[in-house]
């Protein structure tokens, strides 16, 4: 029998730079990009490392893990499609919670097509905020999507319409929210008509801040069974994952963090799916209305594009390139 010997520490190095510039690529809460890689001897470290850009406000431990998670697949990902078979070593050290994980190059391993294709999906995929005019989702690719999801050790909890409009007007009434974390509201506004329920109190209308019709959207939760910094790495490992597999499909995916940053929003979305488990980031999924659409000026890109804090819109989570 032949072992395989490993990639040189000079080769691995070098493979490793590739891994962490497709991780750039990756979301996080706020554009935070909490994350700091370390190249050692061949081997490969994530770190979690708070320090948001001038301007933006922080994301919490949660929801930088999260971040982190998303980059972390981003890099595993990349490695895979390079032809190479990795260990990941998650939270490493006990004595050191920043340090998330740790890569190591067994060897060469073969690749597959689909692998190759998703990891091209890494360059093509955008955070897409306008609202989803296309026709919706089929039973089909929501199937495979969740099935990308829940392969990374979490679940994924679709939201009946019911649920949504249920969401809709709790949260017509919740003041406490930033601007920039008050599109969910709006996005559930818009699904519902922007119009009051029928059988509802009087002053329970539905405030719509935008044109257009987001019916076609798909509104999903995604949450877990624990609620620790290794559920919170696998949450983002697992947007990246659904995130990436639904752009293939061409699906748009919006994260929404503000229900899961404020207590209140918490509480709301708990009432309204009580079957959740903890939870990690909300999100919309959706077509939008023509390819053309899609193909957006470079000037519009949400990767080249810093957000304007008076923007009420301004979503949340982004993917903008940034240093190592």
């Amino acid at each position: 029998m032949t072992s395989v010997r490993p990639a040189g520490r000079r080769i691995a190095n070098e493979i490793f730079y590739q891994a962490i510039a497709a991780a750039q690529q990756a979301p996080s809460a706020h554009d935070a990009q909490p994350w700091r890689w370390k190249v050692t001897n061949g081997v490969l470290d994530l770190f979690l490392h708070i320090e948001p850009p001038p301007g933006l406000p922080a994301p919490d431990g949660r929801l930088a893990t999260i971040g982190c998670g998303a980059a972390l697949h981003h890099a595993r990902l990349t490695l895979a499609a390079g032809g190479w078979r990795v260990t990941t070593t998650r939270l490493p050290d006990p004595t050191e919670p920043a340090h998330l994980a740790r890569l190591h190059l067994d060897g060469p391993a073969p690749v597959s097509p689909g692998t190759t294709g998703l990891a091209r999906i890494i360059e093509l995929r955008r955070t897409d905020r306008r609202p989803v005019t296309g026709r919706p989702i089929t039973p089909e690719q929501l199937s495979t999507i969740r099935a990308a999801f829940e392969s990374q050790h979490v679940r994924l909890a679709v939201l009946r319409p019911d649920q949504i409009l249920g969401l809709a007007v709790a949260t017509s009434h919740t003041g406490s929210l930033e601007p920039a974390d008050r599109q969910w509201q709006s996005e559930l506004a818009l699904w519902a008509g922007g119009d009051r329920i029928v059988g509802a109190p009087h002053h329970l209308s539905l405030p719509v801040t935008r044109d257009g019709h987001d019916r076609a959207a798909t509104f999903v939760v995604l949450h877990g069974p624990g609620d620790q910094s290794r559920d919170w790495l696998h949450a983002g490992e697992a947007l990246s994952a659904g995130s990436l597999v639904a752009a293939e499909l061409g699906v748009s995916t919006l994260p929404f963090s503000a229900p899961i940053e404020h207590e209140r929003a918490r509480a709301i979305l708990r009432d309204a799916v009580p079957d959740l488990g903890c939870l990690y980031l909300m999100a919309r999924l959706g077509h939008h209305s023509t390819e053309a659409d899609q193909r957006t000026d470079p000037a519009d890109d949400n990767r080249t594009r810093d957000h304007p804090a008076d923007d009420p819109m301004c979503p949340a989570w982004t993917d903008r390139p940034g240093p190592a």
